[in-house]
C-alpha cells in the first residue's frame, strides 16, 4: 500500500488524463478520425492503469471518497469502451448519444477526484502519516 504522497501524485496523473480525454472527446464531436479514436483508446488504457493503481493506494487516507472515485472511473472506462460505435459510418444520433454518455462519465470522474481534494480532505491528506510538509 502506498500512502498520502502517492495519493497526491496519483491524483495529479488522473487530472491530466481526464483533462486530455475530455479534450479528445470534444474533438470527436467535430469529426471522427482514426487518430482521434486512437487517442480515446490510449486514454482508456491510461485510466485502466490508474484504476488498477488506485487499489494499491492506502484507502485509509481518503477512505470515503475512494470508493466513489473507483466506481466513477470504472463507469468512465466502460463508456470509453463504446468508442467502437463511433465509426465514421455511425448515425449522428448514435454518435452524439455515445459522446454525451462519455462526457458525463468523465465529468463524474472529475467531480469525484475534486471531492477528494476538498479543503477538509486536503487537511486530512496532509496530516496523514508519511505526508511531507
Amino acid at each position: 500500500m502506498y500512502g498520502s504522497l502517492f495519493w497526491i501524485e496519483w491524483l495529479d496523473r488522473l487530472d491530466r488524463v481526464l483533462t486530455s480525454t475530455r479534450h479528445d472527446v470534444a474533438s470527436l464531436t467535430r469529426a471522427v478520425s482514426p487518430r482521434s479514436v486512437e487517442a480515446i483508446e490510449r486514454s482508456k488504457r491510461q485510466l485502466s492503469a490508474l484504476t488498477n493503481d488506485l487499489r494499491l493506494l492506502d484507502t485509509d487516507v481518503l477512505a470515503a471518497g475512494a470508493d466513489n472515485l473507483q466506481r466513477a472511473l470504472e463507469t468512465t472506462i466502460a463508456q470509453l469502451g463504446r468508442i467502437g460505435e463511433l465509426l465514421p459510418g455511425a448515425a449522428p444520433a448514435v454518435r452524439d448519444r455515445v459522446l454525451v454518455a462519455i462526457d458525463s462519465a468523465l465529468r463524474d470522474s472529475c467531480y469525484e477526484a475534486a471531492m477528494l481534494l476538498a479543503p477538509t480532505r486536503r487537511r486530512d491528506l496532509a496530516a496523514a502519516p508519511g505526508a511531507r510538509a
